[in-house]
């Protein structure tokens, strides 16, 4: 009773291993290494605990009382309802109270980490996707201009016997006035014959003249 009185004193009040308040009647001497593997009862391998985990913990090491102790009690009542009372404790059920409490410990679920923000498309962006597709959605269909334009070298060989790119526009423009390069994505008509030529409608023969063609049709 001397020893208990003395290290609960010097402990000031507070069980070793969960820090509570402890009343004497609560506490009680808990060998720090087992007498069963060695630890001798000198008051260096002494300290003061509550009863029920005392009892609960029996030959455990060190190691094992703080990892279970530390993590679960913060209070004599708490040790109450995790130990069993004195009476309660037959072998194996001992053994078994405290696997149940590391389990507990092993099976706390990890926190759910925040999920990262879907980055928003810039709105210029988007709004220049939509114009660009809404261009393209309104462009007219361009297999109509290379009718036209088979149409305008035809004619232009059959009465000029050549069709170059100045004469077959005019013509193109005699045929449909509303005919434009720039409602098929063209900035020059130029542009629309090489495509043209592309798509083997026609076939281009350069003049002597930068920027002239002769035109056939394929």
């Amino acid at each position: 009773m001397k020893k208990l009185n003395e290290l609960l004193f010097n402990q000031g009040g507070k069980c070793f291993y969960c820090d509570a308040v402890l009343d004497i009647n609560e506490a009680t001497l808990d060998h720090v290494v087992p007498q069963s593997k060695g630890g001798t009862g000198d008051l260096d391998n002494l300290v003061v605990c509550c009863k029920y985990a005392n009892h609960a913990f029996k030959d455990y090491p060190p190691k094992h009382k703080m990892g279970v102790i530390k993590h679960l009690c913060c209070s004599v009542s708490t040790c109450k309802k995790i130990f069993p009372r004195e009476e309660a404790i037959t072998e194996p059920n001992g053994a078994k109270n405290v696997r149940l409490i590391e389990n507990q410990l092993e099976q706390k679920p990890e926190p759910k980490k925040p999920e990262p923000k879907k980055s928003e498309q810039p709105k210029e962006q988007t709004q220049s996707t939509h114009t660009k597709a809404a261009k393209k959605k309104s462009q007219p269909d361009i297999s109509t201009a290379y009718q036209l334009l088979c149409q305008a070298v035809e004619l232009q060989e059959h009465n000029d016997g050549k069709a170059t790119n100045s004469n077959v526009k005019s013509k193109m423009l005699a045929l449909n006035p509303s005919f434009k390069e720039t409602d098929f994505g063209f900035t020059q008509f130029n542009k629309f014959l090489l495509h043209a030529q592309e798509d083997k409608i026609v076939t281009l023969k350069a003049q002597e003249k930068a920027g002239n063609y002769i035109i056939k049709k394929k």
